[in-house]
C-alpha cells in the first residue's frame, strides 16, 4: 500500500468509515500533518497511544478521506429518507383516495335515503291533503329536516376531503 492511499486499516480486519472519534483501543484521536514527500502537510487522524508506543497498530486515517466517507454516508441516508418520504406520499395518497371512494359511496347512500324520505313525506302530505280534514296540512320544510342537514354536512365533508386529496398531490 503506498503512502498516498487510504490506510483506515490500522489493524488487520479493522476498518473505520466516516470520521473516527476514537481508536479501537478506546484512546482519543489527535490530528497530525504528514511529513513525507508524497503527502507533505496532509492531515490525518492518529491514536494518542501511538505517540508512546509506535510499534503497536492503532488507528490511522487521512482526514480528507474521512470527510469523503462521511459525505457518502450522509448521502446514502439522504437517499433512503427520500425513498421513505416518496413511499409515504404514495401510500397516503392511496389511503386518501380509498377514503374518498368510501365517502362518495356513503354520500350516494345518504342521497338515496333522502330521496326515499322525501318521497315518504310527499306521500304523507298528499294523503293528509286528501283526507276529510278541511285544514291544509303543513309541509315539512327541507331546510329544517334533520336528514337533509346531515346529508348537506356529509356532502361538505366529502368535498373537503376530495379537495385535500387533490391539494396534497
Amino acid at each position: 500500500m503506498s503512502s498516498s492511499s487510504s490506510s483506515s486499516l490500522s489493524h488487520i480486519g479493522r476498518q473505520t468509515t466516516g470520521i473516527p472519534t476514537r481508536c479501537w483501543c478506546g484512546a482519543n484521536l489527535t490530528t497530525f500533518g504528514a511529513q513525507t514527500k508524497e503527502n507533505l502537510f496532509r492531515r490525518f487522524y492518529r491514536c494518542e497511544i501511538w505517540l508512546k508506543r509506535k510499534h503497536e497498530q492503532h488507528l490511522f486515517k487521512w482526514i480528507d478521506e474521512a470527510i469523503v466517507d462521511e459525505i457518502n454516508i450522509v448521502d446514502a441516508k439522504h437517499s433512503q429518507l427520500k425513498e421513505d418520504v416518496d413511499s409515504f406520499k404514495v401510500s397516503t395518497t392511496r389511503r386518501l383516495e380509498k377514503h374518498a371512494k368510501q365517502i362518495d359511496q356513503s354520500l350516494q347512500q345518504i342521497k338515496m335515503l333522502m330521496e326515499a324520505k322525501t318521497n315518504t313525506c310527499a306521500t304523507q302530505d298528499n294523503y293528509a291533503s286528501t283526507s276529510e280534514d278541511p285544514q291544509p296540512s303543513t309541509t315539512i320544510s327541507s331546510s329544517s329536516n334533520p336528514l337533509t342537514n346531515i346529508a348537506v354536512a356529509a356532502i361538505a365533508l366529502g368535498a373537503m376531503v376530495w379537495i385535500y386529496a387533490r391539494i396534497s398531490n
